[in-house]
């Protein structure tokens, strides 16, 4: 019921409304299976593709039996990258995590003071410091952590 102050009397209306959601209609099992498997998009990414909800890819893309199960892990995957901030000697380009050559020379002096020099996480991180690299905020000042992180990331690498 409508509350009408203003006419003195209060009149009902009532309102038959019948909601009509116009759907795509779902993908092809097939297709969903092909760019899963082929292009590693995730069922969100795979969901704004087609239109649809993600619940029903996730259900077509069982009916078609594709299983994600991967080794990289869906956010750190190196051909379909989405996480906000790549690992150091890294950067995302179109999408894809590719060699940063910038950040790739301070990850090579890492491993050097670390494992050459036998300089502990806290000492390559004051040698950082001294020798004025910045870090992506643009500091010069480096924590152990963030070294130690970056030696286990590329001492069988580099």
């Amino acid at each position: 019921m409508v509350d009408q102050p203003e006419c003195g009397t209060n009149n009902g209306y009532v309102v038959d409304t019948i909601p009509f959601r116009q759907t795509r209609k779902p993908p092809i099992s097939d297709e969903i299976r092909d760019l899963s498997l082929i292009s590693g998009k995730s069922a969100s990414q795979l969901a704004r593709h087609f239109g649809v909800s993600k619940s029903t890819i996730i259900k077509a893309r069982q009916a078609a039996g594709v299983k994600f199960e991967s080794t990289v892990g869906r956010s750190t995957n190196p051909q379909n990258y989405r996480c906000k901030t790549p690992p150091y000697g890294y950067r995302v380009f179109d999408g894809k995590l590719v060699l940063n050559n910038r950040e790739l020379k301070l990850c090579r002096t890492i491993v050097a003071l670390y494992a050459r020099r036998g300089l502990t996480t806290t000492g390559v991180s004051q040698e950082l410091t001294k020798r004025g690299f910045r870090n992506r905020a643009g500091k010069t000042a480096w924590d152990h952590k963030i070294v130690k992180i970056i030696y286990k990331r590329w001492k069988d690498k580099i």
